[in-house]
């Protein structure tokens, strides 16, 4: 016979599960290619970005170099965006039914998580085309998809609870996405970032992620000593989310 504890977490799990299900279903309903336009947005980008950058420019930037760092940062953008407003567009649910409010954010990282994990295979696939084959090194990449899974969730719930109370946070967080794509290595690699500018990635949880991501699936290299770093602010931005959220969570229903 299961405990009230484990029929409330059985409850929140089958709720998390179905709300994933809807927001997948609505996000590609009436879409002919559904989750390959998942796949269309990092590929175009990283296609685009390879041909000024290398052929244009000449600066030597691969189309696997950037779709390595596209993947997870379109999976990081993705969910903390979508995220964003989510207690706010669930307003008639928040008011009228009695339910963990966590499970409304939690659901979309983990729709924007499951449509990275299926993208995954397509990227590997490129990256063998490439001559990029699998080494030693991809055992860490679970480390890594941990990390950034914990960053994800962090953003998302502290952002989500802000906004209901500042919805301007919205469109804020529209531009500081925008800023962050370029705070990161994504196009450029760590090493090439000024000294004077170093600081910049350093305060960035993502840039060591997205250069742990490139490290392994290019170089087959172990991630370095700076991911300690990333995985402290981590733990910082996830336990501020965390208690932001219950700070705030009875307001909501008043406040949407």
């Amino acid at each position: 016979m299961r405990t009230p504890g484990e029929r409330s977490l059985r409850s929140s799990l089958e709720l998390m599960s179905a709300l994933t299900s809807r927001d997948l279903r609505l996000r590609y309903q009436g879409s002919v290619f559904g989750w390959a336009w998942t796949l269309a947005r990092p590929l175009a980008l990283g296609l685009i970005l390879s041909f000024a950058l290398d052929k244009v420019l000449g600066t030597g930037i691969t189309a696997e170099f950037l779709l390595a760092g596209l993947f997870p940062w379109f999976w990081f953008q993705g969910s903390v965006q979508a995220a964003t407003t989510t207690f706010v567009s669930n307003a008639g649910l928040l008011k009228k039914v009695r339910f963990p409010r966590a499970v409304l954010p939690v659901s979309v990282v983990l729709g924007n998580t499951l449509q990275f994990v299926l993208s995954l295979p397509v990227l590997a696939g490129f990256l063998l085309f490439s001559g990029h084959g699998p080494t030693g090194a991809w055992l860490a990449l679970p480390l890594v998809f941990v990390l950034q899974l914990a960053l994800i969730l962090g953003a998302a719930m502290l952002v989500a609870s802000l906004t209901v109370f500042f919805r301007d946070l919205e469109h804020i967080t529209d531009v500081l996405m925008s800023l962050m794509f370029y705070a990161t290595p994504i196009i450029y690699a760590a090493d090439r970032v000024p000294e004077r500018y170093e600081w910049v990635t350093r305060l960035n949880p993502l840039a060591p992620l997205a250069e742990s991501w490139r490290a392994i699936l290019l170089d087959g290299d172990l991630p370095g000593a700076e991911l300690a770093s990333s995985a402290g602010l981590t733990v910082v931005l996830l336990a501020a989310g965390w208690l932001t959220f219950r700070k705030l969570e009875d307001s909501f229903a008043d406040a949407v």
